[in-house]
């Protein structure tokens, strides 16, 4: 199949009914008035090689038309101000091509036009395009480019599935929704992707989160947890019990994750009293309890976090008093201790977990708050509306204590005051990346007195 050897002026090339145009006299419909160009095949050259054979069916004359207009929406995909600016450039190019005698810009050598899939796909997008619009009430109105596109979109579709099934551990999709074919994890292929958006369309992305605890429950259990401890007669029973207040006041003041708060040392955390506080910046008669969590958080693996609560909040709830009392009934001192041995483990060394402390202390409150009468708790009845069921996680603790700082209110005499968001972020240890970062956020230094404010007075 030999080259045709047709030859084109520019302003020949052009493209009349059926194709039509929303421009300005008739833009869109001839290739661009431009001097410098690549390479140019003509749509004779390329029609014959897409389809194989010289055209001798009638239809083919079609593609032919197809063809040339697809030519001329691919030149027109640059502005006609833009090809203007271009040639000034392109023509400087050539100029120095010419002076110095060699080549910068090389055209393409081809042994026979192009005839990939794209091409008979794109005729498809013009004939389609020549549809009337049953939409538009104006006649001579085609369908709009949202229509055609969809053509592209199925046969997205099409090809995207028999690449997975021909090549599925070389086939992935990528951010942009691209669908490439490279070595790449049995996780990360497309396969995998289809996968799981249909799974998530069938079962939904949404998680019920725990339903979050009140502050009156908080306190309950603070008060019930110190009622058991001064009853307790020998120092493991005060112990277990002082464990639990301990637990109890850390999730609430300090928004802890089970793992954070149940893989602490007692190196790990500082105990101020309020005779101290002065020391540190502190009012009088203020203290602070520092808690030093894991080595990484969990959204940022490579920083270290810490928490910084009041010694005891105004609403009653006294961490500091429970550090003392869980020194106290394990090592008979008052003093906390500064070793790298865990805090919550029982007697016999079996550790705490978010599992125990939940149905061993928890829901035995919650249920004896809920036959007194408690309103927010009475509807969680049944095995599929039951309080373990509805407060199944001890994120329970800091959806409430979230909630409680950031609306205020009162409770009784208590009055807390309203956090700003700012010391909910701060307090929450939420870190965004540093680029999607407030400025004024970013070069926040707090103080001691500023990061109790949020459970001196909130909580």
């Amino acid at each position: 199949m030999s080259p045709c050897g047709v030859s084109y002026h520019v302003s020949c090339f052009r493209v009349g009914p059926p194709f039509s145009t929303r421009l300005r006299r008739g833009g869109g419909l001839a290739f661009p008035n431009i001097q410098y160009w690549g390479t140019f095949i003509c749509e004779l050259c390329t029609v014959r090689a897409v389809i194989g054979r010289e055209l001798n069916r009638p239809s083919d004359f079609d593609l032919l038309g197809l063809e040339r207009m697809r030519i001329i929406d691919m030149a027109n995909a640059w502005a006609s101000g833009t090809h203007h600016q271009y040639q000034s450039k392109l023509k400087a190019i050539r100029a120095f091509e010419l002076k110095h005698a060699f080549p910068i810009l090389h055209n393409a050598v081809l042994q026979r036009p192009p005839s990939t899939t794209d091409i008979p796909l794109m005729w498809l997008h013009e004939s389609y395009s020549l549809r009337p619009s049953s939409r538009r009430s104006t006649d001579n109105f085609t369908v709009s480019l949202g229509t055609v596109r969809q053509l592209r979109s199925a046969a997205s579709q099409f090809l995207g599935w028999e690449m997975m099934i021909s090549a599925p551990l070389t086939t992935y999709i990528d951010q942009q929704q691209r669908v490439l074919s490279q070595p790449c994890r049995a996780t990360d292929n497309y396969s995998f992707s289809l996968f799981s958006k249909g799974m998530s369309g069938r079962l939904g992305t949404d998680s019920q989160p725990a339903t979050a605890l009140l502050f009156r429950h908080v306190l309950f259990m603070d008060q019930f947890f110190a009622a058991n401890y001064k009853a307790a007669m020998a120092p493991s029973g005060q112990r277990r019990w002082a464990l639990a207040g301990l637990a109890n006041a850390l999730f609430w003041l300090g928004w802890l994750r089970s793992s954070e708060t149940f893989n602490l040392m007692y190196s790990d955390v500082d105990v101020v009293p309020p005779s101290d506080g002065p020391l540190h910046d502190l009012p009088p008669g203020i203290g602070m309890i520092l808690c030093r969590l894991l080595p990484q958080t969990k959204t940022n693996r490579t920083s270290t976090a810490d928490v910084v609560l009041a010694y005891s909040t105004l609403s009653g709830i006294s961490l500091g008093s429970w550090c003392r009392r869980v020194s106290l009934s394990t090592f008979g001192t008052p003093q906390w201790p500064s070793h790298a041995t865990p805090i919550f483990v029982d007697n016999d060394g079996s550790p705490w977990t978010s599992y125990s402390f939940r149905h061993l202390y928890v829901y035995p409150c919650l249920t004896q708050l809920q036959r007194t009468g408690d309103a927010y708790l009475r509807p969680f009845q049944g095995e599929e509306n039951s309080i373990p069921s509805k407060f199944y996680s001890l994120h329970m603790y800091r959806r409430g204590g979230r909630s409680q700082a950031s609306r205020g209110g009162t409770h009784g005499s208590i009055i807390f005051k309203k956090a700003s968001p700012r010391q909910v972020y701060e307090h929450g240890r939420w870190r965004l990346r540093r680029s999607s970062q407030a400025i004024d956020i970013q070069y926040d230094q707090w103080t001691y007195a500023d990061r109790i404010a949020i459970s001196l007075f909130s909580l």
